[in-house]
């Protein structure tokens, strides 16, 4: 009986027995040389058997998909500025705003698009975010009434000096008592009307005597 290797299942070769019924007829030597012969081809079939299994598993690996890597793209970091925006919108970085209305930057002129700002020191009156329509002589002597001897007239030659077309009405409000003077304002449209809050930077500055500004500004006429 003759041991030889062969695929015995599974990824191993195990050895495999082949009986060999050797007659008794043959001389010696030609059992010899058969029982070499089969030995050689059982051998060289069970390494062609393991070869071919182990190729087609190394096959089915190599044709298996591999996970590529992904990039994740960050959105960028630049977004473009609102209208609510005070940086943008008044050129002080840093400013403060709530960001729920329209910022009008300060301007020499008060208008639908800037503010202008006249502020004085030492000055009297108390801010309020109700703006008041300056609409004719009465308006403006009742609005400039608290203001005191320097920042009252200040307001009344800018009011004067504004030019307003038809279908706007120019407004005005104490905006700010404190150590800065506003950038702008920041004005929102209720169901009540307009309020108006100050655009302020972010100084920090400590001061002695206070400062007190004044918005004017124009809206469109209901």
């Amino acid at each position: 009986m003759l041991t030889g290797a062969g695929p015995a299942g599974g990824n191993d070769c195990e050895p495999a027995v082949v009986p060999v019924i050797m007659r008794h007829m043959l001389s010696t030597p030609v059992r010899s040389v058969l029982a070499t012969t089969l030995a050689a081809a059982l051998a060289a079939a069970a390494l062609a058997g393991c070869g071919q299994s182990d190729g087609g598993e190394t096959s089915d690996r190599a044709a298996e998909p591999t996970a590529s890597d992904t990039s994740t793209v960050e959105p960028g970091e630049g977004t473009t500025p609102g209208p609510g925006d005070s940086a943008s919108a008044t050129g002080g970085e840093g400013a403060t705003s709530t960001g729920a209305g329209t910022v009008l930057p300060t301007g020499d002129a008060a208008t639908t698009t800037t503010a202008r700002i006249i502020t004085a020191s030492n000055a009297d009156g108390e801010t309020s975010p109700r703006p008041v329509p300056l609409t004719d002589s009465a308006s403006v002597r009742d609005f400039v009434a608290t203001m005191g001897a320097d920042l009252g007239p200040r307001v009344r030659a800018a009011v004067r000096q504004t030019d307003v077309p038809p279908g706007q009405t120019l407004m005005g409000a104490i905006v700010s008592v404190g150590c800065d003077e506003p950038t702008g304002v920041e004005v929102v449209q209720t169901f009540d009307g307009y309020e108006v809050t100050a655009v302020l930077p972010k100084s920090g500055v400590q001061c002695v005597v206070a400062m007190t500004s004044v918005a004017l500004f124009q809206v469109e006429s209901p």
